[in-house]
């Protein structure tokens, strides 16, 4: 029997349902074990999000601070497959996340282990993934595949529809007719489907050749614009405000407060204002750069880590 070990945090439900129905496949076969491990932090994030908190936690997502989080509840720690369900906190995986990550049992888990990531996120998330990536490496496992679900919305209106739903807990229908926020449930069901595909691939030995069919399947999608973007965001933006702010002392300290509102007025006008320039010269310019295009495209659609190639 193939036993499989489900490592995940979910702040709203959304990242939940992905999980329970990626499993699926495995769950109705009688050759295959899933254990689910919930990540719980020892103080817990609030969902809905005050303006405040939300805004509080962009540093310690930047800078990948952990926080306390309980030991995984797990019967054992062999396990033929590690599947990691994260979503993305301002251009990282959630505190939460990353902070089992950063975790001595993680250690114990991974070495010699195939690994897939299944992320659930609003549209940027290359940055997050190769960090990730990084880990499992350095954890000892061996990233395998990995599947992204998605906000569809385009971006500005999906700033809008996440906004509303990360401060009402609410997925219905922004003013009656916007989209309804987040990722959609005909894609929250497909996560069965890549599950069947991972499952398949189990069983005809083929684990190398996973990612592959995972692509043909469109289990990843590469925008050029936004990993472009956003590459260059964290690296000359966000690391930058983060350090600005925890100079006043770590999260929930007072003497910050001032730097955290200064950082919830840029971060509007950053994406309202200076992106769709961004977007422009990107445009202008990318007739004349479509080798490293289609060159970052392979490469963030696969799961090689460039420091191993």
């Amino acid at each position: 029997m193939k036993k499989i070990l489900i490592v995940y945090y979910s702040q709203s439900g959304q990242l939940t349902q992905i999980v329970k129905n990626f499993a699926k496949p495995f769950e109705q076969n009688g050759n295959y074990k899933v254990s689910f491990a919930s990540i719980k932090p020892v103080k817990k994030y609030p969902f809905p999000w005050t303006g405040y908190k939300f805004f509080d936690a962009f540093a310690e997502s930047v800078d990948k601070i952990p926080c306390e989080i309980k030991p995984l509840e797990i019967a054992e720690n062999d396990f033929d497959l590690i599947v990691l369900a994260y979503s993305v906190w301002y251009m990282m995986p959630s505190i939460p996340f990353n902070s089992f990550l950063l975790s001595g049992q993680a250690k114990e888990l991974f070495k010699g282990k195939p690994v897939i990531t299944l992320l659930g996120v609003r549209n940027m998330w290359v940055v997050a993934q190769e960090y990730v990536k990084s880990k499992i490496y350095e954890l000892g496992g061996k990233l395998i595949g990995n599947i992204v679900l998605r906000d569809r919305a385009e971006n500005l209106t999906g700033i809008i529809t996440i906004s509303y739903f990360l401060f009402s807990g609410k997925k219905d229908r922004f003013l009656g007719f916007f989209p309804k926020p987040g990722i959609s449930e005909k894609d929250i069901c497909s996560a069965e489907k890549f599950g069947e595909h991972v499952k398949e691939n189990i069983e005809n030995e083929n684990l190398d050749g996973l990612q592959e069919n995972l692509i043909k399947e469109k289990a990843v999608k590469i925008n050029p614009y936004l990993a472009t973007t956003e590459q260059m965001a964290y690296k000359r933006v966000f690391t930058k405000w983060s350090k600005f702010i925890r100079g006043k002392g770590e999260a929930g300290n007072p003497a910050r407060k001032i730097r955290v509102r200064m950082f919830a007025f840029y971060f509007p006008f950053a994406i309202l204002v200076i992106a769709p320039i961004e977007y422009i010269f990107f445009i202008i310019f990318a007739p004349f750069r479509l080798k490293k295009i289609r060159k970052d495209i392979q490469y963030f659609s696969g799961v090689k880590l460039k420091s191993n190639e």
